[in-house]
């Protein structure tokens, strides 16, 4: 019997939000490393996600400061969850129809 593959604790979702609104390119590189044990419809968004921040990253649109990255971080991060939530619970409300 397969036993289900046990999810590194990077790769769960809200460590991996975190992570990649603090640092794009830290993101993308752990997702590299761990793309096979990210389940497939988590890989995704994993990886437009942790691109967008790179590049945001690269950019310089993110502001310098360890306390200006914090809350520019933790607002997108607030706003995605709160985005996420919300199609999850839109998603769920057409399944069970």
């Amino acid at each position: 019997m397969d036993e289900p593959k046990t999810i590194p604790f990077l790769m769960r979702r809200v460590p991996f939000f975190i992570l990649y609104a603090l640092c794009g390119p830290l993101a993308l590189l752990i997702l590299i490393i761990y793309w096979r044990d990210t389940p497939t419809n988590d890989r995704g968004p994993y990886l437009f996600f942790s691109v967008v921040f790179s590049l945001f990253f690269i950019t310089k649109i993110i502001p310098d400061g360890l306390l200006r990255i914090v809350i520019f971080s933790s607002t997108y991060t607030l706003v995605l969850f709160v985005t996420y939530i919300m199609l999850d619970r839109k998603r769920n409300r057409n399944d069970n129809e």
